[in-house]
């Protein structure tokens, strides 16, 4: 039994993960500056879907290939991101022995064996490189053992695996989506033993939501994001409402807290509009005012500075009934320290972002061409 097994069982009998708490302001120690360019990806005689601004997109491990998957052909998009070109595509089956044929697919996950995890609503489909079918998570089949709560939970759309595959982590949802997640679970998927551990993220998060109701008709809501992230030994958890991140050791069973102090954009949201609407025109409102405020990224990793960046946009200014927004970069360093804060003049709309040697990728769409804009950074002691 390994070393995560045996924790997980000294703690079901006896124990719950402790959460420590702090506040970190910036302590300013150098100097970033930046150059930007713009790349196009060669795509041949192919046309790239960029319906979903490559929402269903991930980079490998190694940061060499970029996949992006069509969720209505189910075909496979495998760019190499040294030579900026289409690799090749790879054809998906919908049914059949290798099919992964699902209504909606919210994430992929390319994994350090060259695995491709497809994330669906009830179930995740593993495939090779080579689209073959290696294996089928089904949610239900897990059994959430949470002493917590007596309600039914179910795994939620929230998730991530670890590189290795061998971890899943996700909220948890109540059998009626009506109750939000009371924390996340961690699941090793090869003995099937879970460790659950409680935070009120998600519960502060419930504020934040917009249901549009019109008589009888189903009900469509939006939110706030939350963050997933193995990185190293720790999960990161974050979202998009709150300047703060939670790291969860899943060696140690700790549970970090740490929360930010910004000077150039707001700290958190503000739920300053109605919950609930009923017409198109309040539903815009809403949304409008929830739109204008901060908005916070997931934390990247920039391995060859063995730090975090997290950038985020706020309100600016308003030109007639214009929003100005601002494009911020915070840095921390390894132990999550915030050391600096500094606005982005030339670097904007922070699509699918990552790191490659050492310069951060965001997607454009450019006249139906993928493209990426590079930000390369330069960093001096003051």
């Amino acid at each position: 039994m390994n070393k995560f097994n045996c924790l997980i069982l000294a703690i079901l009998v006896a124990s719950c993960s402790s959460e420590k708490k702090s506040e970190h302001t910036a302590d300013e120690d150098f100097d970033f500056s930046y150059t930007v360019d713009t790349v196009i990806v060669d795509a041949g005689e192919h046309f790239f879907f960029l319906n979903w601004d490559l929402s269903l997109s991930d980079v490998s491990p190694d940061r060499k290939y970029l996949y992006n998957l069509n969720p209505q052909s189910l075909l496979l998009e495998i760019v190499n991101l040294d030579d900026l070109k289409l690799e090749k595509t790879v054809q998906l089956e919908k049914e059949g022995p290798d099919g992964i044929g699902l209504p909606y697919y919210g994430k992929i996950q390319v994994l350090e064996n060259g695995n491709i995890d497809l994330l669906g609503q009830f179930k995740i489909h593993l495939v090779s490189e080579q689209g073959k079918l290696v294996n089928t998570i089904e949610f239900d089949q897990i059994k959430i053992q949470n002493n917590d709560q007596k309600e039914e939970e179910k795994i939620g759309w929230t998730s991530v695996l670890s590189d290795d595959g061998k971890l899943l982590a996700s909220t948890l949802v109540n059998f009626d989506y009506k109750t939000p997640a009371q924390g996340i679970v961690v699941i090793d998927l090869a003995s099937g033993l879970n460790k659950y551990v409680s935070m009120d993220l998600f519960q502060e998060l419930k504020q934040f939501e917009i249901m549009h109701q019109e008589g009888n008709a189903p009900g469509i809501s939006i939110g706030e994001y939350s963050y997933l992230s193995f990185i190293d030994h720790n999960l990161i958890i974050s979202s998009s409402a709150y300047n703060e991140v939670y790291i969860y050791d899943v060696n140690m069973d700790s549970l970090d807290h740490f929360s930010f102090s910004a000077s150039l954009t707001a700290n958190e949201k503000k739920a300053n509009y109605p919950n609930e609407v009923h017409s198109n025109k309040e539903w815009a409102d809403a949304e409008k005012a929830k739109n204008e405020q901060v908005s916070f990224e997931e934390f990247l990793k920039l391995p060859e500075q063995n730090s975090f960046w997290r950038l985020s946009i706020d309100k600016d200014r308003m030109i007639a009934d214009s929003v100005v927004f601002k494009q911020v970069v915070t840095f921390f360093d390894a132990d999550f320290k915030m050391l600096k804060e500094q606005e982005l003049e030339e670097f904007y709309n922070f699509r699918k972002p990552f790191f490659k040697d050492g310069m951060l990728y965001s997607f454009l769409n450019i006249e139906d061409e993928m493209a990426f804009i590079r930000l390369k950074p330069t960093f001096m002691e003051k």
